[in-house]
């Protein structure tokens, strides 16, 4: 390597040691390690091991894997950051039995009111299909006034527990009876059904509005007095008593109404059983009224609500449309309000968001690996990937501070916790300990007792633990909790953490005694590195003459060794094939200078150059992805995967690096999973909204399906049911969700990768039905794509927010759909691409418009199609006919050689006569002199008009002069076409000429000019005619 690349681990590059506080005692600080879990290594994209093998696939174990240096660096500061004052001092004051403060207590129960009521509206939304805004205030502690509740779904438990997991520490919540789930379900389950019980009441509002509206528009407006409503439209929104709108149909009439009388909304709350404030008689001058607990939302949207900084602030209803004036915000103590104008999806975001923003509970993302498609989030130490959505696709992280010395894999969170407890205790760092283990060798096997120390703690019987209530429950709880977001929030850096991706079920793993690795052993501390772990056999014991301490010190293995802290170079040396570079942290090169004058590092600054991908391909799947959900194996991803494996391999061979531009910098391979979330089994993706109009005698596909053979009627109907699907009147709903989805992971391609938008190139790949998916799109996509705009929230729907430069079609039934809907494939107008004559892109019959099916907004389009595939078609036809017919069948390049033709070749340099093989790939040679014909030759007649106009067609279409490509099946004369058949369809992701082949065409310099000649069309030779 270098001296230009290496590193200077100094203060700006990425892999220099992240530092730590020291302990207030002297501790030293903890080297942590960060670890995933799982059989595709990130860090080594590029190795041909890194495919998932049938063993391992088998075997179900997944290996303990470090991240890299630089991204182990960026995991540490991001826990380290997640570290509270607040929590540290609750924790500290719980495990020493001490009652909460009383800010400790009121901010507590201000986090549990809120958790409470951002999971009432996420399950209100789930079952209802949309937010009314009711009285989502009302007091969370009910337990004594609610009736028998039960959850409203199986989810319900698992999302309590998992807020609670992240909102409270573990040791609270074995503490507090409020924090348990079933006393959060309860209260969540009785704020869902008081929705649900005022949903009548709402319709019963709505009928008597549109019958006083009806009767008010019969009447005359000007001589009639103001009803008892209109008094209550015009009350002040104080009154607990007045009476509010709930549907969604009465919020029109009411801001209507209401604007005709005073001009301005006034709101309200609906009485309810539960509340116990006196009721305001109607048109009564209005009440100040300060912050209460129960102050709800009636019929009107949420309203922004300040962070923290005195007491809660009330939840000030207005309606949808309305705005609050400044008088209203002062009577109800809030800062600033923000009317929000969709109530269904912003009220849950907003107590999310407040949640969030009052305590500082959001995870944090970091995206880690050598291409950054994951990213681990912080505390809950899960690993998912970044532009895909993680089906079986989860990594657990492990967070490990004490290591097996000899191989440095991980000892288990729990064990490293009880460790670093016991190395708190003893203070094997101090000189007092080395003291200490001197004079236990010089008084022999009895001093060694004393200073072997128990890894567990001895139970405590239950029958201690019920006399002292709480206070037993801290004591018997570890020192050290292996909770992730205990460990996260409660400790500075030493408590070693494992995430899950299972649901949570708030289990209490550190304290289970059947849960505990090493059960009776001890553990001798050498030093501030090294200890050992001791079964009983091998402990200090004056009984049995046993002095391990002493063979110890002299260097002599007795159990188990561990160490404090990884060792990066010695596990390189175990477990990395290529030895680690020596010499390059003894002289480390000289960090450059940015432009604001800071230090840079110059090996941190080419991993980002190397970083900067040019070249994004998007690759969309077609039939079979919802059998996917079922059958991992068949996943699109997975195959996606390996396919961008195989790519980054070809990118680094002599061969292709010879034929790639200057400019070139890699490829980045992302899947387009748009068939995830859409379900057709009531005929359509039915949401709660198309539920609602759906005709009483209206039947789905169950309705009609025979129960007789399920497996294959189920497999039949997750795979082959897309294609009727898309040529339904689901069609649209097909083609937005591609295009969602392509907009949604080009945007966060963009947002990770700033300058991409306007100096990278994107391509697309279309399999099966996502390539006639990729051809509707195309279509009616603009010519000339709007600049990106990241502000935007929604992706576009209608067209892709990006410009196709190359369109890969595999397994294609394009062609068939064009012939169904009588189109023709022709270039766009006015699409200039590079080698384009100018006036070819705007003559008549040769370019077409756009909305025109067939007329793509692309610079080259491939049909590439194995032989044997059923469901793939041709489009060289599509462009003209006559032309494809005279042209030679075109096969993607191949370098693989069969037996007979390496045998010919080898023969061709001994047998005088032969000429050696054409190399597939060689430039393309000089042109033999003109060959002219004799005059009195009569020639076919044809019409060259007709050719010139095709030909320029196609060039348009694709710099090589045709379209389809043919790949090689290789299989010899021994080949059966109808076995290949089987697996054709899916092949392509692992055909080594059609990934060379993808690297080489998006890799060149574009234009004809410089096309491969093994790539360009060759017409078919036909016979003179004398």
């Amino acid at each position: 390597m270098s001296t230009t690349t290496e590193h200077t681990f100094g203060e700006k590059c990425r892999l220099a040691s992240v530092p730590h506080v020291e302990g207030a005692d002297g501790r030293p600080p903890i080297e942590a390690q960060f670890f995933y879990a799982s059989v595709i290594p990130i860090d080594d994209p590029l190795s041909a091991t890194s495919t998932i093998t049938t063993s391992d696939a088998r075997s179900g174990k997944t290996p303990l894997r470090p991240f890299a240096r630089g991204d182990n660096n960026a995991l540490e500061k991001a826990w380290i950051s997640l570290q509270t004052e607040e929590d540290q001092s609750a924790h500290g004051n719980a495990k020493k039995g001490r009652e909460a403060t009383p800010e400790v207590e009121k901010a507590s129960t201000e986090k549990r009111t809120l958790l409470v009521q951002s999971l009432a509206l996420r399950h209100w939304e789930l079952h209802k299909g949309g937010i009314q805004p009711q009285e989502l205030s009302l007091p969370v502690e009910v337990a004594a006034t609610a009736r028998n509740e039960t959850a409203c779904c199986t989810a319900l438990s698992a999302d309590v527990g998992e807020e609670l997991e992240r909102t409270f520490c573990s040791l609270a919540r074995e503490i507090s009876p409020s924090l348990t789930v079933e006393s959060v379900v309860k209260d969540v389950v009785s704020i869902v059904d008081r929705l649900r019980d005022s949903d009548a009441r709402l319709a019963e509002e709505a009928n008597i509005r549109k019958q006083e509206v009806a009767a008010t528009k019969r009447s005359s407006t000007g001589s009639l007095p103001r009803s008892p409503r209109d008094s209550l439209k015009s009350s002040t929104p104080t009154s607990k008593a007045k009476a509010a709108l709930r549907s969604e149909g009465a919020y029109a009439d009411a801001h209507e109404s209401s604007r005709r009388h005073d001009g301005r909304v006034r709101s309200g709350s609906q009485p309810t059983s539960h509340s116990s404030r006196a009721q305001t008689p109607v048109g009564s001058p209005a009440q100040p009224r300060g912050p209460m607990a129960d102050d709800g939302i009636s019929g009107q949207p949420f309203v922004r609500v300040p962070s923290s900084g005195g007491p809660p602030k009330a939840v000030i209803p207005i309606p949808r449309y309305g705005t609050l004036t400044q008088e209203e915000a002062h009577d109800a103590d809030i800062d600033h309000v923000e009317v929000l104008e969709d109530p269904k999806l912003e009220a849950i975001k907003l107590a999310e968001a407040v949640k969030t923003t009052k305590w500082g509970k959001e995870a944090i993302d970091v995206p880690v690996g050598v291409s950054r498609l994951h990213m681990v989030s912080l505390p809950n130490l899960q690993m998912k990937p970044i532009y895909w959505s993680p089906i079986n696709d989860m990594a657990v992280v492990t967070r490990a501070t004490w290591f097996y010395r000899d191989t440095m894999m991980p000892v288990p969170c729990i064990v490293a916790n009880q460790l670093e407890a016991g190395y708190h205790d003893l203070r094997p760092w101090s000189q007092t300990w080395a003291d200490e283990v001197k004079c236990a060798i010089d008084i022999g096997a009895l001093g060694e007792e004393k200073v072997a120390h128990c890894l567990w703690p001895r139970d405590i019987t239950q029958k201690t633990a019920k006399s002292h209530g709480n206070a037993q429950i801290s004591r018997t709880h570890p020192p050290i909790s292996a909770d992730p977001y205990c460990a996260a929030r409660c400790f500075r850096g030493e408590a070693a953490a494992e995430g899950s991706i299972e649901p949570s079920k708030m289990s209490r793993g550190d304290t289970d005694v059947s849960n505990r690795p090493f059960q009776n052993y001890h553990v001798i501390y050498k030093d501030d590195k090294v200890a050992f772990l001791l079964k009983p056999s091998l402990s200090p014991s004056a009984y049995y003459g046993r002095r391990p301490l002493s063979k110890i010190m002299k260097g002599i293995t007795v159990g188990i060794p561990i160490v404090r802290g990884f060792d990066r170079p010695k596990w390189e040396r175990k477990h990395e094939k290529k030895p680690a570079q020596q010499g390059s942290v003894a002289s480390p090169p000289i960090a450059s200078r940015g432009e604001q004058g800071e230090l840079l590092c110059p090996g941190c600054e080419a991993e980002k150059n190397r970083g900067q991908v040019t070249d994004l391909v998007l690759v969309a799947h077609g039939i079979g992805q919802k059998f996917a959900e079922r059958v991992e194996s068949f996943h699109f991803t997975h195959a996606i995967n390996g396919f961008r494996r195989a790519v980054n391999i070809e990118l680094g061979t002599p061969l292709v690096q010879g034929i790639l531009r200057e400019s070139q910098n890699g490829m980045m391979i992302l899947p387009l999973n748009w068939r995830l979330g859409l379900s057709f089994e009531e005929g359509g993706p039915m949401h709660e909204e198309d539920k609602a109009h759906q005709a009483t005698d209206g039947f789905g596909l169950k309705d009609i399906e025979p129960t007789t053979i399920p497996a294959v009627r189920s497999m039949i109907s997750d795979v082959m049911f897309d294609i009727p699907f898309y040529m339904s009147h689901h069609k649209g709903k097909m083609i937005k969700a591609l295009v969602t989805e392509a907009n949604r992971v080009y945007r966060l391609w963009c947002r990770n990768n700033p300058g991409f938008a306007e100096h990278g190139r994107v391509h697309l790949i279309g399999h099966s039905l996502g390539s006639a998916m990729a051809l509707e799109v195309l279509s009616r996509q603009p010519t000339s794509v709007p600049h990106l705009n990241l502000a935007q929230p929604e992706p576009e729907t209608s067209f892709f927010e990006f410009d196709t430069k190359n369109l890969f079609l595999v397994g294609s039934p394009a062609g068939f759909f064009l012939l169904l809907e009588r189109g023709s494939l022709m270039p766009r107008r006015g699409r200039s691409k590079p080698g384009a004559e100018s006036a070819d892109t705007t003559a008549s019959g040769v370019v077409g418009e756009a909305g025109t099916f067939g007329c793509l907004a692309v610079d080259n389009i491939y049909n590439i199609l194995a032989k044997e595939d059923p469901i793939a078609y041709l489009l060289n036809g599509a462009v003209d006919p006559t032309y494809a017919a005279s042209l030679k069948v075109a096969h993607v390049p191949s370098t693989a050689s069969s037996f007979f033709k390496a045998f010919g070749d080898a023969f061709r340099y001994v047998i005088p006569g032969m000429q050696p093989a054409e190399r597939t790939f060689a430039p393309e040679p000089a042109r033999p002199p003109a060959f002219r014909l004799p005059s009195q030759l009569e020639l076919e007649v044809h019409d060259f008009t007709r050719e010139e106009i095709a030909e320029k067609k196609v060039f348009l279409l694709n710099d090589n002069g045709q379209i389809d490509y043919y790949l090689r099946s290789g299989g010899g004369p021994l080949e059966i076409q109808y076995l290949n058949m089987l697996s054709a369809h899916t092949s392509y992701w692992t055909n080594l000429d059609f990934i060379r082949m993808l690297c080489i065409e998006i890799g060149r310099e574009p234009g004809r000019g410089n096309t491969l000649p093994a790539m360009r069309a060759v017409k078919a030779t036909k016979r003179l005619v004398p």
